[in-house]
């Protein structure tokens, strides 16, 4: 986007006009999120006084950006989940969490995994680093939790965690745009080594667990990698490549 300045000299119609003329669609929209925002941000440092940094200019940006494709993806998938809800008791299930901190661009992964009675059968944590927004945070938790259906070696499986913009991305087999793109693409390979995998969306007080795991691995800086609910065992994925986060 940097193409953009090329021409700022002029005046403001005219470097407008030329902006709209040679831009994309996409490019044009992400060029009136962020005029928007700078614009909101010199009025506020004009009339109250309050700085802010480039970086929170360019996490609100990207933020305001996912939330407008999060209204249209909710259109596109705005379909009965019935059916989906029938199998909920009829495979295992992994519920995916995320912890996010700002000032440090970390985040924590929590998976729960959960038997076909219900019962845990493992719980994992995983920390990541330069992490840029709570959007990518909850990209790659998701990401996380189809890594470890697969080391588990699930045929089929239900993946469920409380971020409706990640779980719609995950439905929708179209080539995601987005800043989270390459992260989604990442899921969508992962989605072939399962002979039925399903992304559920599931209201914040049914994810505790996973949630609760995600918030104390960041807290204390560690992993975890539990069987069941009593003792720890070797990080199965750790057997296999990982692809970096």
């Amino acid at each position: 986007m940097s193409w953009v300045t090329e021409h700022a000299n002029q005046s403001v119609w005219s470097w407008l006009t030329w902006v709209f003329s040679r831009g994309t669609k996409e490019q044009i929209r992400v060029f009136c999120c962020a005029l928007w925002v700078i614009w909101s941000s010199r009025n506020r440092m004009i009339h109250e006084r309050k700085y802010t940094s480039g970086r929170d200019l360019a996490f609100k940006i990207q933020s305001y950006l996912i939330e407008l494709e999060g209204v249209r993806e909710r259109k596109l998938t705005s379909m009965p989940v019935r059916s989906e809800q029938r199998e909920l008791e009829l495979r295992e299930s992994i519920h995916f969490d995320a912890a996010f901190d700002i000032n440090n661009s970390r985040s924590a992964s929590g998976r729960v995994a959960r038997g076909q009675n219900g019962e845990i059968t493992v719980s994992k944590s995983t920390l990541h680093s330069n992490v840029s927004s709570s959007f990518v945070a909850e990209a790659l938790q998701c990401l996380e939790a189809t890594k470890l259906g697969i080391s588990m070696g699930l045929n089929s499986v239900m993946m469920m965690g409380d971020s409706k913009i990640i779980i719609n991305k995950c439905k929708i087999e179209a080539r995601d745009k987005s800043i989270l793109g390459a992260i989604i693409d990442d899921i969508q390979s992962n989605k072939t080594r399962f002979q039925k995998i399903i992304f559920q969306f599931i209201e914040r007080t049914e994810n505790v667990e996973a949630h609760d795991l995600a918030k104390e691995a960041l807290r204390k800086g560690e992993e975890r990698y539990l069987v069941g609910e009593m003792r720890e065992e070797p990080d199965l994925e750790g057997r296999r490549p990982r692809n970096p986060d």
